[in-house]
């Protein structure tokens, strides 16, 4: 995925996962003239580790900010999917299956029966089924369910099919995108980044948006801004889904993960949440808590192939919120990063108020609670 690299770029990303695959492409649809680097090879890390999941779900947790930008962006996701399709050829794997949430317990009743008001509040279908209805629903749901909350908008994603539509999008409205291209500093004059040097070469930009994932803190480092971005390693399984594949999305109150379809036949089955772990590869006990996830949800899964397993690095944050916004002190460096799990039900609004951010140069548009201002020390605030 490399073109011949255009004299100065108006807008370098660095990062070619979700965020600044999306990034990349609406950037170059507004007639930017957009180059991407990526350390890795297009489509890796923590996108082939990701469930994908496109959903609503129990997110009374998030800020009121957080909420507004998820439902804004869960809902642009069909025309995400369907121009990129269209401009590329290439399909994303995005499918609607529903999204069905277990209770297994009188407690859990409570609250999701609570968890469908306060969604159909806010514009989104939600149908309590009772035990009966809910295994009708979902015959692999297990036997002593005692009810579920069916979301109509929950859907999943291909998403390294998708990181890859969308930096070929890119491409297709004059982009350039660098693989195996790692960032390794940062030049700077006065109050803005000149270029940015690889191992290879020095690449002149007018703009740099920072979106490289739990790296972007390392990258601005150099330039005395603080940005706590962290790993959160994530494990995950696919099994294979072709005798038995749940019909639903289906996740539970007390189940850290989920059990997702996918279009490619695959059942993805995860995660862990491990905070402040670099490594990539599964362990043991990594594995048994997906499997255990499997167990809880959909328990006749266990009875299917192991298709692959693997893990991810998501970007998390001191407060788990979003970094979106100019990088303080210097006026062409933006940052969008430590997304945490919800990178990919965020990426198409992440993609549109950056882009807006970069195009007017203005942060108005941003919720100042994501703010990378919020890291700075109070003296350097002032």
């Amino acid at each position: 995925m490399t073109r011949r690299l255009e004299p100065h770029p108006d807008v370098i990303v660095i990062g070619g996962g979700i965020i600044g695959a999306t990034i990349a492409y609406v950037l170059a649809r507004r007639g930017q003239r957009v180059t991407v680097i990526e350390r890795e090879t297009i489509g890796d890390g923590a996108s082939a580790a990701s469930a994908g999941i496109v959903s609503p779900l129990d997110q009374r947790q998030y800020p009121i900010e957080l909420q507004q930008l998820l439902w804004r962006s869960l809902r642009s996701y069909p025309w995400l999917a369907g121009t990129l399709q269209e401009e590329t050829g290439l399909s994303v794997g995005f499918q609607q299956w529903g999204t069905l949430l277990l209770a297994e317990t009188e407690a859990e009743v409570t609250v999701l029966q609570e968890l469908g008001q306060w969604l159909e509040e806010r514009g989104f279908t939600a149908e309590w089924l009772d035990g009966p209805a809910t295994r009708e629903a979902e015959p692999l749901a297990p036997v002593h369910v005692q009810g579920g909350l069916l979301l109509e908008d929950g859907a999943s994603v291909l998403v390294p099919q998708l990181v890859r539509a969308a930096l070929a999008g890119a491409q297709h409205h004059g982009a350039t995108v660098l693989e195996h291209t790692a960032a390794v500093h940062l030049e700077v004059a006065g109050e803005r980044v000149v270029a940015v040097e690889t191992a290879r070469e020095r690449l002149p930009t007018d703009t740099v948006v920072l979106a490289a994932g739990a790296w972007s803190g390392q990258l601005v480092a150099p330039l005395g801004v603080p940005l706590p971005t962290v790993p959160v390693k994530g494990q995950m399984a696919l099994i294979d889904g072709s005798t038995r594949r749940p019909r639903h999305i289906v996740g539970a109150p007390g189940v850290t993960g989920y059990v997702v379809p996918r279009a490619d036949g695959l059942v993805w089955v995860g995660t862990t949440v491990e905070r402040g772990r670099w490594g990539t590869r599964p362990t043991a006990q990594g594995l048994w808590q997906c499997i255990d996830t499997a167990r809880r949800l959909a328990p006749a899964l266990l009875q299917e192939e192991i298709h692959a397993v693997g893990a991810g690095l998501r970007p998390g944050t001191a407060d788990d919120l979003p970094i979106l916004g100019r990088v303080p002190g210097w006026r062409n460096l933006w940052v969008a990063a430590g997304h945490f799990r919800l990178g990919v039900m965020l990426a198409p609004v992440t993609a549109d108020v950056l882009a807006e951010a970069v195009e007017k140069e203005s942060e108005d548009e941003i919720p100042a609670r994501f703010s990378p201002r919020r890291f700075l020390d109070p003296p350097a605030e002032s």
